[in-house]
């Protein structure tokens, strides 16, 4: 079995949640892998048994929510009579806590110069929005929404509809009132869904 499908160890979770809690306070560049190894009261050997560097800690943060997003996605999609309250819960399953989004952007910007950081966000990126694709196409399929879009436009607007929820977290940690955040996101959303080529 890869490593990478085994769940992980109480430790390894306690070293993502330092290193999420450190690099929202400080910063990427400003935390330091001691920073991480005593927020976690681990040692630096135990630090290094389970990460080779800072930036797999960063992503690792990253692939943890996301995996967590998608496994705790709720049934939708199924009848068009319900898709506006299925946006409304998928947005709820979407976890836009204030560190994590501080993360997010310091991930950004350091993806500008580091390319290790890059290439992590673009795979990430890239697996999402295949994901994101497959569920407009579960649209397409079960709702008979976007008739008429070829598999290559709802990859597409699937990329599309992944910036705006980039957008609304960035709204959403910059103090726009998240109610209306959500119902941008939803109506927006609603409007891609039921547009007609």
């Amino acid at each position: 079995m890869s490593s990478i499908l085994k769940p992980p160890t109480k430790v390894k979770i306690r070293l993502i949640q330092a290193a999420r809690k450190n690099f929202a306070k400080k910063g990427f560049s400003n935390t330091s892998m001691d920073d991480i190894a005593n927020t976690a009261k681990v040692s630096k050997g135990g630090l290094y048994h389970h990460f080779a560097s800072k930036d797999d800690l960063f992503m690792a943060i990253f692939v943890e929510n996301q995996d967590n997003v998608i496994k705790s996605q709720p049934k939708l999609f199924e009848k068009k009579d319900d898709l506006l309250k299925d946006l409304a819960k998928m947005y709820d399953s979407l976890d836009f806590q204030k560190d994590l989004m501080r993360v997010w952007l310091d991930a950004m910007s350091e993806s500008a110069h580091n390319s290790k950081i890059r290439q992590m966000v673009i795979k990430r990126r890239k697996h999402l929005e295949s994901l994101s694709t497959l569920q407009f196409k579960k649209i397409k399929s079960n709702m008979k929404l976007l008739v008429g879009y070829t598999d290559l436009e709802l990859a597409r607007l699937a990329k599309g509809s992944m910036a705006l929820v980039k957008g609304c977290a960035l709204d959403s940690v910059t103090g726009d009132d998240p109610i209306q955040v959500k119902q941008v996101w939803v109506q927006t959303m609603h409007a891609i869904l039921m547009s007609k080529k």
